[in-house]
């Protein structure tokens, strides 16, 4: 068995710390990746409190970040208990609650207590990795999900524990987010536990309306926006904007005016309304109305893939400011 190691850099305020939850040091892991991608050569020394220490010795991963996330995954697990504390109770809720019986009053003395322990613990994120002073290259934390003050591993782990403590299936937690995106955990909390029940039928029935009422939700963002893109609108005379040539191209001083009484002011925003151009202008012809879209489209491109021509050049820059 090789004697050789190297020990992480531990910064002379975290002496006698233990690198994964911040409890006093007990004795140093030999870390030595499994699989081993990038060719270690030595076990790393990492120090651990006598709790990580016991997690760390039936982990086999390939990363210290990768073993990282996995003690922090035990202990989350064996804290669940004390970390629910936090779902179901505020701290004054619990100093307040009278509770009768010797047991129940210790919860509400010391139980807040432990909330704040476990969760100090899994939250804890250590220091920067070093080896002789070189920093060791490729640790993350990018995975990392954070929901209510608790740190978890990835939004995977989120959703498994989260799933418990809030007695919901977890398949239809899984689902619900994915419907609504990572950063509305709170609203997919929220909907699983106001569902009338779990069984198939009934998660597919909500699932249902969910769906409903998320594309209920977009078509009305989308007619809010076109609406404040109307509000936008800015009233023009005509003798204010400036005619000019691009490309060889005249751009008629009517069809700006149009656009920026009609919130046009980008290509995307005079696609989208493309129909109620030439509705207006073809009162005039047909030639007139495709004339002045041609040349109000070549005016808007070169407003948005050459800002610095907008800066120096363009003779109406003001009114698209104001």
């Amino acid at each position: 068995m090789t004697t050789d190691y190297v020990s992480i850099d531990v910064p002379f305020e975290f002496r006698h710390t233990c690198w994964f939850c911040g409890e006093p040091y007990y004795e140093s892991h030999a870390f030595m990746a499994k699989p081993n991608y990038d060719g270690q050569s030595s076990p790393i020394m990492v120090p651990c409190c006598q709790e990580c220490f016991g997690f760390t010795k039936e982990i086999k991963v390939s990363s210290l970040d990768l073993l990282r996330d996995k003690v922090k995954e035990k202990l989350h697990k064996k804290y669940q208990k004390h970390l629910q504390i936090g779902v179901n109770w505020t701290k004054q809720e619990l100093e307040e609650c009278e509770f009768e019986g010797k047991a129940l009053e210790g919860f509400r003395e010391s139980g807040w207590a432990m909330f704040e322990i476990a969760k100090g613990r899994v939250n804890y994120r250590g220091w920067a990795v070093s080896i002789d002073g070189i920093p060791v290259e490729g640790l993350t934390t990018a995975f990392q999900f954070e929901f209510d003050g608790i740190v978890y591993t990835s939004l995977n782990h989120a959703v498994i524990q989260l799933a418990t403590a809030y007695a919901i299936p977890q398949p239809y937690l899984e689902q619900v987010v994915e419907l609504v995106g990572r950063d509305k955990m709170a609203y997919a909390l929220r909907f699983c536990k106001t569902s009338y029940g779990y069984s198939s039928a009934e998660i597919a029935a909500s699932l249902a309306s969910l769906r409903a009422l998320l594309a209920e939700e977009k078509a009305n963002k989308q007619i809010e926006n076109s609406n404040n893109r109307r509000r936008k609108n800015t009233k023009v005379a005509i003798s204010e904007i400036k005619e000019l040539i691009l490309h060889r191209t005249m751009i008629s001083p009517y069809a700006i005016q149009w656009a920026l009484e009609h919130g046009a002011t980008t290509l995307q925003l005079l696609a989208e309304q493309e129909e109620a151009f030439f509705e207006h202008f073809n009162k005039e012809s047909e030639l007139t109305a495709f004339t002045y879209f041609n040349g109000l489209q070549i005016y808007l491109e070169q407003r948005e893939i050459d800002p610095e021509w907008v800066v120096n050049s363009d003779p109406n820059k003001q009114l698209f400011e104001s």
